[in-house]
């Protein structure tokens, strides 16, 4: 129990500092622009996708070596991939969502609009896709299971588990937060500041997707891996050193 306290507390913590990534900009337009009855469900997507994440790394971290499954995620097509699938979400944002938003004056609240929304599946399967098929966040949970797993040993795979569970359950908690937060904001926010905020949200996305192809450049992938390289041996030079 004292792990699965402590794996909150550390939820909590990432989530405060760690979680300004393209779900949390397209959480947040999403919760101003459909409400936190609609938004909840993209909460939802993204946590089911960590789960699924952090349960795929956890089954491997004993048979496949961490570093090894970052060499595989810094591959520059898997980044490739990923930089379509943001960078697809960031040009709807921009397109299909600020066209409906235009349809009722821009001065009237979008409390009042008279848009149909789409299905909570729809939007479930929105969270869970921008944030599965973004490596960035593969790398982001293999780093937290590289620490846990290189930093005691004595750690059997259920306290692993149990440990996990208190940051995904922290995590959830902090998004569905969030949404209810910024769905606060739709009863003040006019059409035409949601139209300029969804060409934000848009852009911000387009700009993690050319980072991530960034990243494949060959002076920023050889850094990168390096700094990853170096991370792994401090680990292992830890655990060896206690050992």
């Amino acid at each position: 129990m004292t792990l699965f306290l402590l794996g909150i507390l550390g939820g909590i913590a990432l989530s405060l500092f760690f979680s300004f990534g393209p779900a949390f900009f397209s959480q947040i337009q999403a919760s101003i622009h459909y409400g936190f009855r609609n938004a909840v469900h993209f909460a939802y997507g993204v946590s089911t996708s960590d789960i699924l994440v952090v349960t795929i790394l956890l089954l491997i971290s004993n048979n496949i070596p961490m570093d090894e499954m970052i060499a595989v995620l810094n591959n520059r097509w898997v980044i490739y991939v990923g930089a379509c699938v943001v960078a697809g979400f960031g040009l709807y944002t921009m397109l299909v969502k600020t066209r409906r938003a235009t349809e009722v004056g821009e001065n009237e609240k979008i409390a009042l609009r008279p848009v149909m929304l789409p299905s909570h599946l729809t939007v479930y399967f929105r969270g869970l896709s921008l944030n599965f098929f973004n490596p960035l966040i593969w790398i982001y949970w293999a780093t937290l299971v590289t620490i846990v797993v290189c930093g005691d040993n004595n750690i059997s795979l259920g306290q692993r588990y149990l440990f996990f569970g208190g940051i995904l359950c922290a995590t959830l908690s902090m998004d569905i937060l969030k949404c209810k937060l910024a769905s606060l904001l739709q009863r003040i926010i006019t059409f035409r500041f949601l139209s300029i905020f969804n060409k934000c949200v848009g852009l911000i996305l387009i700009g993690f997707a050319i980072f991530m192809v960034a990243s494949t450049v060959p002076r920023f992938e050889r850094d990168n891996n390096n700094r990853s390289i170096e991370v792994m041996q401090e680990l292992v030079n830890t655990k060896a050193s206690r050992t």
